[in-house]
């Protein structure tokens, strides 16, 4: 089911019910299907500040240095706001800028401002 997200196209808010996805749902995505518990969705996200988005991914998770493992959320900073992305099998995917489509990327190519990993157990 992973691999199928690759290639659907962006569109902010987009939950990938309709074949569009945005990068937080992206992220959401992935880790269901890795059954990781994810970080309680706020629909203020879109429109919080940098220090309101990293006060709830503390709150989730534990910061990283670099991801290292299938399910580690990344942040990738572009010229105008913050991405979300989440790393699988040795690369990242998230949402290419030039192509508004989801990629993954080679953990190697990474640019990455913050890296997080769940803190405590799995789903069921």
């Amino acid at each position: 089911m992973i691999h199928s997200l690759i290639g659907k196209k962006y569109r902010l808010g987009a939950d990938g019910s309709d074949g569009e996805i945005d990068c937080i749902h992206l992220v959401y995505s992935v880790l269901h299907e890795m059954q990781i518990a994810a970080p309680t969705f706020k629909e203020e996200w879109y429109s919080a500040s940098t220090r309101e988005i990293l006060r709830d991914l503390n709150s989730w998770g534990q910061r990283v240095d670099f991801p290292a493992y299938d399910g580690d959320v990344v942040l990738e900073k572009n010229n105008i706001s913050w991405s979300f992305g989440v790393t699988w099998q040795r690369g990242v995917l998230h949402i290419n800028r030039l192509t508004e489509r989801v990629a993954w990327v080679p953990l190697c190519n990474l640019i990455a401002v913050r890296c997080y990993r769940m803190k405590g157990k799995l789903l069921k």
